[in-house]
């Protein structure tokens, strides 16, 4: 109960300050910009599905946790619209059991399930840096998501564990019929760019808190880390009409 207490109290300053920094960004002139760059990413998070680790015999004194723990995988591609703020959307994939599938032979079938969700980043280094070349980003971050688990039904199913004196300790699951599962929290998130002129390609890694467990009947989680990879362009802007074109302009 105190673990819950806390994630949650955790999660509700996370996000208020997530708003306040959104209604206290005022429009102050800066150097350093995202305004019309675009951001891609490919990233991978650690997470425990509803596939159970297979039984065993235990012989030391750790209980093993009963759910398998799986990657997940993502996409984002992101735009910035003001100098500040970026909006934008990701794709991906999980891995779960699905119990459509049955058996196969001795061994559970797993199945991918894609995931796809919205976010939206708030730079704070555009309202300190000057440096328009500055490698370095940090910012917050707010995402809804969910992923759909197709052809997913309702089970309830459990597991044993052995421990080397005999005793078994069982995990039981009930897994719920719903298809569409979603995500949702706020956090912060951070970067660094390389390269001496065009910086293009960098690394990140944002830490969320909020709801991020695909089975919250089984599993619940309250926060999530994620790192990978991140390019970014600055399409070229509007060339200017030369004095030629303007006068031809000007005389039709």
């Amino acid at each position: 109960m105190k673990c819950l207490n806390f994630g949650r109290r955790t999660q509700i300053i996370v996000i208020s300050l997530f708003v306040i920094a959104i209604f206290k960004i005022g429009a102050v002139g800066q150097t350093y910009s995202i305004k019309n760059r675009l951001n891609t990413k490919l990233s991978l998070s650690f997470s425990r599905s509803n596939e159970f680790n297979d039984p065993f015999i235990m012989f030391g004194h750790t209980i093993p946790h009963p759910l398998q723990p799986r990657l997940n995988a993502r996409a984002d591609c992101n735009y910035g619209v003001l100098n500040w703020l970026e909006l934008g959307g990701y794709i991906g994939y999980i891995r779960h059991y699905n119990v459509f599938y049955g058996f196969d032979g001795s061994r559970l079938k797993a199945a991918f399930a894609p995931t796809f969700g919205v976010n939206i980043n708030v730079h704070l280094l555009p309202f300190w840096v000057k440096d328009k070349n500055s490698r370095w980003e940090f910012y917050l971050t707010a995402k809804y998501g969910g992923a759909y688990l197709i052809k997913h039904s309702e089970y309830g199913a459990f597991n044993l564990v052995a421990w080397s004196d005999g005793t078994f300790y069982q995990f039981e699951m009930h897994c719920l019929p719903n298809r569409y599962r979603h995500e949702f929290g706020a956090g912060v998130g951070g970067g660094v760019y390389f390269g001496k002129k065009k910086q293009i390609f960098g690394l990140y890694a944002e830490a969320l808190v909020g709801q991020f467990s695909y089975f919250p009947e089984v599993y619940k989680v309250y926060w999530t880390a994620r790192v990978g990879i991140e390019l970014k362009f600055t399409p070229n802007k509007k060339k200017k009409l030369t004095s030629q074109e303007d006068d031809e302009i000007m005389f039709h």
